[in-house]
């Protein structure tokens, strides 16, 4: 099983990457031609939001941006694949928090999406949740 991960996941991130870039930048509701981009940086506000008024009557746009920011970014946390110094949580933390900030930021630059500190914390969280998987199911030991 390890080896047919080894030898695919390098060709599934490339296009998984070119996918997940297509859906932030220009899939759907990307383009807010009346609307004043904004950035949020209060954290867990957009979060608490959509628990209290979007959940309760609109489920599915819910788990659209709540679960699908974190379970988008799920396959990312088995980057130590490819970088055998991303192994390390430490390093991989690091390199996506810098990664994710540019693109949201740039999100909000290009007027593509706004710059939400809470889809940085739901992003990391699911790249956490592909480390631990990654960790537990090739049973890789940190270098």
């Amino acid at each position: 099983m390890r080896l047919f991960v080894n030898r695919y996941y390098p060709v599934f991130i490339n296009v998984y990457t070119i996918g997940t870039l297509y859906l932030l930048y220009f899939g759907e509701a990307r383009d807010f031609p009346d609307s004043p981009f904004k950035i949020n940086y209060i954290p867990f506000q957009t979060i608490i939001e959509y628990v209290t008024l979007v959940l309760p009557y609109r489920p599915f746009e819910f788990s659209q941006n709540i679960l699908g920011n974190i379970i988008l970014f799920i396959p990312y946390g088995f980057l130590g694949i490819l970088y055998p110094k991303l192994n390390q949580f430490k390093w991989l933390l690091l390199v996506f928090f810098i990664i994710i900030n540019i693109i949201e930021f740039s999100q909000y630059y290009f007027k593509r999406g706004f710059a939400d500190i809470d889809d940085v914390i739901l992003n990391t969280i699911g790249v956490t949740i592909g480390y631990f998987i990654y960790k537990k199911w090739f049973f890789i030991k940190d270098k």
